[in-house]
This record gives C-alpha cells, sequence and structure tokens, in this order.
C-alpha cells in the first residue's frame, strides 16, 4: 500500500479519462475475460512447470492474479488437505487420480500454492497473504485518506508499514525469521515511514514551490518508505543466512547470501519502485474527472484506488519471474563447480524470490 493522502491525490491530479476503474471487480475474484481470458485447452498437468508460459509477460499476469485471487481466502483446512493429498497421489504414482482431469489438478494445484508457503511448506497467516493485499488495503486506504493531523498520520502510517511488514515476512523467500529479530527492522520501517510522512508535510508547508516537482515528492516518499519496509523485513536474506537455492534438477544446494540480495533487490524494483506508479498516477487523473464532493467523493476515491489496486498489483509483480534463474558465476565460491546426478557442470540454479 502506497502512502499518500486526499490532499496529494488533487494537487498533482490532471483531467484525463481512464476505463480500467471496471478491473477493480478483479479484487472480488471476478474472472474478467478482457485481464482473465481461460485458456479454450487445459495444458497437461504438472507439479514443477507453471500453467502458463512464466517467460512471457502475459503467462506471468495471468498467474499472479491466480495468486492474488481473495476467494483462496475463503479455503478451509479440509479442502487444502484434499488438495495435498490429490497432488502427493500423483507425485508417488505420476498418474492423475481417478475421475480428476487436468483442470482439476491445476485447481488443487492453485489452491496448495494459495495457502502453502513454498519454502517452508506451512500454511502462510491469511491476512499476510497476497490474496489479501487488495482486500486489506482498501480499509488502510480510507484510514489514510482521512488522516491530516499529526497523529491521524503517524497511526495510519503505523497501521499501513504493520501491514506492509505483515505482508513482506508472509511472502518472504527464506525458511524462517526469528520474530524476535524482525522486531528491530519492524521498529525501523515503522519509525521512517513515519518520518518521511510527517517531513514531507512539513517540507511541503514550508517550501510550497516543492509542489511545483509534481508527483516526485510523493513518490520519493514512497518508494523510500516501502524500500526500508522490505529491506528491514527480509533482512536476513541479504545480511544474514541468505535464501535456499536448487539445482535445475531441484536438488536443494544449500543457502546463498548472493542469491538473497538478488530476491530482496528485485522484490524491491517491483513492489516498491514499479507498483505505486500507477497508484499515485491513475486516482487524480480519475478524480479530476468526477463531479463528486464529500463523502461520495471518499466513496468514489476509495473505489476508483480498490480497482487501481487490483490491476497495478499483478501487473508490478508480473514484471519479473517469482522464480529467480542464477548463474553460478554470481554466487558464491562453493557454488561454482558443482555438478548434477549426470555428471555435468551446474551453470545456473533456481531460487525462489518472494513477492
Amino acid at each position: 500500500m502506497v502512502s499518500f493522502g486526499r490532499q496529494s491525490l488533487h494537487r498533482f491530479g490532471k483531467r484525463g479519462l481512464v476505463t480500467g476503474a471496471t478491473l477493480g471487480l478483479t479484487a472480488l475474484g471476478v474472472p474478467l475475460p478482457v485481464l482473465y481470458a481461460k485458456e479454450e485447452s487445459t495444458p497437461p498437468f504438472s507439479l514443477t512447470a507453471s500453467k502458463l508460459d512464466q517467460s512471457s509477460y502475459l503467462g506471468r499476469l495471468y498467474t499472479v492474479f491466480d495468486k492474488i485471487d481473495p476467494r483462496t481466502l475463503l479455503t478451509t483446512d479440509s479442502e487444502v488437505k484434499r488438495c495435498q493429498n490429490l497432488l502427493e497421489e500423483y507425485r508417488t504414482t505420476q498418474r492423475i487420480p481417478h475421475g480428476k482431469t487436468d483442470a482439476d489438478m491445476w485447481d488443487a494445484r492453485k489452491t496448495v500454492e494459495a495457502v502453502i508457503h513454498p519454502v517452508t511448506n506451512t500454511p502462510m497467516f491469511p491476512l499476510g497473504r497476497m490474496s489479501a493485499f487488495v482486500p486489506m488495503n482498501v480499509p488502510i486506504c480510507a484510514i489514510m485518506l482521512n488522516s491530516h493531523t499529526t497523529l491521524a498520520i503517524v497511526f495510519s502510517q503505523w497501521l499501513n508499514q504493520t501491514y506492509n511488514v505483515l505482508n513482506n515476512y508472509v511472502n518472504r523467500s527464506s525458511l524462517e525469521v526469528d520474530w524476535a529479530e524482525l522486531a528491530t527492522p519492524y521498529g525501523i520501517a515503522v519509525t521512517v515511514s513515519c518520518g518521511i510522512a510527517l517531513g514531507a508535510r512539513q517540507a511541503l508547508q514550508a517550501m510550497p514551490a516543492l509542489a511545483k516537482l509534481g508527483l516526485c515528492v510523493p513518490y520519493f516518499a514512497v518508494i523510500s518508505a516501502g524500500s526500508c519496509n522490505v529491506a528491514f523485513t527480509r533482512m536476513d536474506e541479504w545480511n544474514g543466512r541468505g535464501v535456499c537455492i536448487f539445482s535445475p534438477e531441484g536438488k536443494e544446494l544449500g543457502m546463498s547470501l548472493k542469491a538473497g540480495q538478488q530476491a530482496v533487490i528485485k522484490t524491491i524494483a517491483t513492489r516498491s519502485v514499479c507498483l505505486p506508479i500507477p497508484l499515485l498516477i491513475v486516482p487524480p487523473l480519475v478524480m479530476s474527472c468526477l463531479p463528486f464532493a464529500g463523502a461520495s467523493a471518499m466513496f468514489a476515491e476509495l473505489i476508483v484506488i480498490t480497482a487501481c489496486i487490483s490491476c497495478a498489483l499483478p501487473c508490478a509483480l508480473a514484471i519479473l519471474p517469482q522464480e529467480m534463474e542464477l548463474s553460478t558465476d554470481v554466487l558464491e565460491a562453493e557454488y561454482q563447480n558443482l555438478l548434477d546426478s549426470h555428471g555435468r557442470s551446474i551453470a545456473t540454479v533456481f531460487a525462489n524470490k518472494g513477492l
């Protein structure tokens, strides 16, 4: 969730036309044909390969729409267990269970991947899952839009960054993070975000000429706070144990600090740098075209932002694949001369970037 208020939305707004408001239906899990067209034929099921081509942006985009589908938040433990059993039976027999189709197996895999963390193999906390990102950010956004006093701004920033820390933690790429160790980066992230929000507000009041910079001021504040949040929350990945890397055959090779640094940098690039751009541009453009005031303006603004988040989030996350492919040349020395089961040199490894 980006950090901006009602005044910044309108101060930098320009008249224009936007048709993307209907994309907000994706927040309710509605598979719009424009965004989420189903393929006429279902590809053969695989436990390892993606249903869609991850080398193409559209393939990754539709995959992310699956990951953020809010309907998966309603999945029961028994349903998750049933889906896990289906996948385990396929893993054991290498055949689709009797009475099931490729489509059934893809749905089972989608359910498991939406609930179970890909590295720890344990259920993810529901409110921290990517499928909860849009529903959770709507009330947070409402609070932030109505924050005008210093106390209200601090509270809204604390709430926003607390959720961001939770989301970053749940979607991390490492095996685990000690909650005691997480307390320090969490405190730093909240302090930095509150300081940036209050500092930008006071700077604009003291130097109105800064408003001429347009979106640069709020954008700088947003990416600074977001980058600090991701970096501090996932400090163990780039300044601790690193992340787990795997061979092309799927064998676990160990923990790599350099791979963890790449994971955090790439996450910051998509979540903190790219995601805020449409969220800062589209709402002011749309609101400048709508003849609303008062409560109706607030309601309309929430709808616009909900639609924008629903579209911008998958578009940003799809920029880079979640599974990183790294050359062993950029990793630690112990991963330079590894051999696979056939005695061939391993030139590339894989790691989960996280979301």
